[in-house]
């Protein structure tokens, strides 16, 4: 899954405008795609705008190709953006054809597709003829990093020199012909070389975030911090030209996770009492070099707290206020508050959603059928290292609750080897309680709980009262629950 989700986000679109409700604009406005593919006959196709922050919301317009092959998709905009297109069933991972579509207020684009060529036509043909071809070029480029970027992280200096050298050579020769063609203007040409660039820039801030996180596993830090955490943001790459750009914010912000977990960290081991929040800010306005992009350090430290943390819906709205008294009038607010709408149905006191997993006999189970008893749902896998920790925690948690039949164990499985999970649990019998596993053997991906509840790690524990009702999406590990009595009381009152 989260292959998938780096893929996804190597074939994000760059993002230069935004749009604003229909309704303000007139019909004269609409920008319209046409397309021809006589081979996509019945597919569905659509046309993907991103939130600049990586949680937030995304336009999607979409449309169905006719038996004909013809699809026409129609949008309201009044600024300039690129859109990410794409042809297949929405809900498969197979694409019959992607690519990045450039895109002007009024502008209509005719787009023949045969045999997976794309030809363009009508307005812009030439600036999205380039656009197609740097986007093929990318996929191969992604192709070469996944195959190379390993081996060259733990290379020598001159070898890794060479490796990022190397990113340079895929849109090289296109940038030559970008430069001597006649585009009717140096904005297109400037547009498209820029366009042709952020291969190279964002795959060497990839490289650099993992040199950052082998630092961080051999030192436990992947920067040098000091009580002015003056040097916190020394090795930050950032590209003026590229901070609309989701694809770029999106490196940026893997790189930023590795940062602020260090500060943070810092104010922990220090026992320093200021509030994270301010804590964290006050070392990016330390930082001159960072004072046009603040904002928007600030937002994706807020967007990382709600995507990487344990969620605590309060927390965040906490945070999300002072940003609001800081920056009053932000474009990232839509954004930041576009998180607590994705986990507002997760609150305390919220109906749990249904669950559907197979036990260890491939009999299939809901998380209702345990209605009326206090749930303590243990989410985990067999290739999770604090999981397994915690297990061993798990099995002195239910001894010491072994007389109350109305508090279930619930231990659910996100392994995709089946056959892994019921060995390691045939051989680690002693692990009382319910068992089942969800996968995409059988369970189709949006009714994942790691989709449901959107998490992003495991180990995760969840209490759910008598009633189906969430206790708590956040509770704490078996381990330290044992020195407390926390579902002691929460027997009691239910």
């Amino acid at each position: 899954m989260l292959m998938k989700q780096q893929i996804y986000l190597l074939f994000s679109i760059i993002y230069f405008g935004g749009f604003i409700s229909c309704s303000s604009l007139s019909k004269d406005d609409v920008s319209k795609l046409n397309i021809s593919c006589i081979e996509c006959s019945g597919l569905k196709v659509s046309l993907t705008k991103p939130n600049i922050l990586p949680r937030g919301p995304m336009e999607i317009y979409e449309s169905e190709f006719d038996s004909l092959g013809h699809a026409k998709i129609e949008f309201v905009q009044n600024d300039t953006l690129i859109l990410y297109l794409k042809i297949g069933n929405m809900d498969q991972d197979e694409t019959k054809f992607h690519t990045n579509i450039y895109f002007e207020p009024r502008a209509e684009i005719n787009l023949t597709i045969e045999n997976g060529n794309p030809k363009f036509d009508n307005d812009l043909k030439i600036i999205n003829s380039y656009y197609s071809k740097i986007f093929a070029i990318e996929v191969e480029g992604y192709k070469y990093v996944n195959e190379n970027i390993i081996r060259c992280l733990r290379a020598s200096n001159l070898e890794k020199q060479v490796y990022l050298d190397s990113l340079m050579q895929f849109n090289s020769e296109i940038k030559k012909q970008i430069k001597t063609d006649d585009l009717g203007s140096d904005y297109y040409q400037q547009l498209l070389i820029n366009y042709a660039s952020r291969f190279e820039i964002v795959q060497r801030m990839h490289f650099n975030t993992q040199l950052a996180r082998i630092e961080t596993n051999n030192n436990g830090s992947s920067v040098f911090l000091d009580s002015t955490l003056s040097t916190a943001f020394n090795d930050l790459m950032l590209h003026q030209t590229h901070i609309n750009d989701p694809l770029y914010i999106s490196h940026l912000s893997d790189r930023l996770m590795l940062i602020f977990d260090d500060i943070s960290n810092y104010r922990y081991e220090n026992k320093i009492e200021i509030e994270e929040y301010d804590y964290v800010k006050g070392a990016i306005v330390k930082d001159k070099r960072l004072n046009n992009y603040q904002e928007l350090l600030i937002a994706l430290l807020i967007n990382y707290m709600g995507r990487a943390r344990e969620f605590i819906y309060d927390s965040q709205v906490k945070m999300i206020d002072l940003f609001r008294r800081d920056y009053q009038h932000s474009q990232y607010l839509e954004g930041l508050t576009y998180i607590l709408t994705d986990y507002e149905e997760f609150r305390e006191g919220k109906p749990m959603k249904d669950l559907e997993m197979e036990d260890i006999n491939g009999k299939t189970f809901k998380l209702s059928d345990l209605s009326g008893n206090l749930i303590y749902l243990d989410i985990w896998a067999t290739w999770c290292g604090p999981c397994i920790d915690e297990l061993e925690h798990s099995v002195k948690l239910s001894e010491k609750y072994s007389n109350y039949p109305d508090l279930k164990f619930l231990y659910l499985s996100i392994d995709q080897d089946t056959q892994l999970w019921k060995k390691f649990l045939q051989k680690n019998s002693k692990i009382k309680g319910l068992h089942g596993i969800q996968n995409a053997e059988f369970v189709a991906d949006s009714n994942m709980v790691t989709t449901l509840y959107k998490f992003h790690a495991i180990p995760r524990y969840i209490v759910i009262d008598k009633n189906g009702n969430i206790v708590t999406t956040n509770a704490k590990f078996p381990s330290q629950l044992l020195s407390v009595n926390y579902l002691d009381s929460l027997l009691s009152i239910n």
